[in-house]
């Protein structure tokens, strides 16, 4: 409150007003209902505005972290069959790999769905509680094409490791396509390169900084796509951005989920049941930090 001159008479009133600050209390989530945006903005299919995003405090991470273990907590059964279903189904994909091109695939783009429908889960059990199984399944049926999309762009690396390895092995699949003679010569000349390049630690830090610039692509794109109905391409491109704009706070999220993934496998890896749990919830706790969500508008009756 703040004391305000009234009149000519020097008289003195208070002021039941609050002083605005400029800027919104520090690491609380804003959210935006849907009928307080401008009727330009609204997320429908064709037409997108670049989501509003936030540098987040790496402090920040351990808030995250608590609400992925809420939500677990919250409903245990639910998101332990979940998990299992989620665990199983990668490990019956990984038995793919071994298949040229299309092995190396298969595992990315089944967890990038499943990954999809367990942030559905999450979304819904926040808005009103309710969990249920099929919910992990949710990115086949609203979003499979997009999704899969992104997948395929996670797989590139494992992809370019598969090639360069069958290159190094003798290139026996050029020999095959080329012919002997020059499958030979190409094999040759990319082994040459590639064993100059590893020599110089130049092809493992391209590598690497590829892989890393792909994972800050994909860390918010599946809920870009699955909560809020992003193109593929424009939530891989605004995931990066959110993602290095809060580097610091990404980074140390990593660091604890990998100190938390040793962790889980001291009981004979059950604890992987409830890690994946707190995961999804963490990765959604942190895309409502950092982006700005535009929550739908309440439901109206209707006589």
């Amino acid at each position: 409150m703040r004391p305000d001159a009234a009149g000519s008479g020097g008289q003195f009133c208070v002021s039941l007003r609050p002083e605005r600050s400029a800027f919104p209390p520090p690491f609380t989530p804003i959210v935006i209902m849907q009928s307080q945006l401008p009727p330009e903005s609204g997320r429908t299919p064709g037409k997108h505005r670049p989501p509003v995003t936030r540098q987040i405090a790496p402090q920040r991470v351990f808030r995250w972290l608590g609400e992925g273990w809420r939500l677990f907590v919250e409903r245990p059964i639910e998101w332990v069959l979940m998990a299992l279903a989620a665990f199983l189904l990668l490990a019956l994909s990984t038995l793919a790999v071994t298949l040229p091109l299309i092995g190396p695939l298969l595992p990315p783009l089944l967890m990038t769905l499943l990954l999809a429908g367990m942030l559905y889960a999450a979304r819904q059990q926040v808005l009103d509680h309710r969990l249920r199984f099929s919910q992990l399944f949710e990115g086949f049926r609203r979003h499979p094409s997009n999704l899969t999309l992104i997948g395929v762009f996670y797989a590139l690396p494992l992809i370019l490791m598969h090639l360069l390895t069958m290159l190094a092995l003798g290139g026996g699949l050029l020999i095959g396509l080329l012919g002997f003679s020059l499958g030979t010569t190409v094999n040759q000349l990319a082994a040459g390169a590639i064993s100059f390049l590893a020599g110089l630690g130049v092809l493992w830090v391209l590598f690497l900084l590829l892989w890393g610039m792909l994972l800050l692509a994909m860390l918010f794109a599946p809920a870009l796509v699955m909560l809020d109905n992003y193109p593929p391409l424009d939530a891989m491109r605004y995931s990066l951005k959110a993602s290095l704009g809060s580097l610091g706070a990404i980074v140390l999220l990593a660091v604890c989920l990998y100190v938390l993934f040793v962790v889980a496998l001291i009981p004979l890896g059950l604890g992987v049941l409830v890690y994946i749990p707190v995961v999804v919830g963490s990765l959604h706790a942190a895309y409502q930090d950092v982006f700005i969500v535009a929550e739908p508008a309440p439901r109206t009756q209707t006589s």
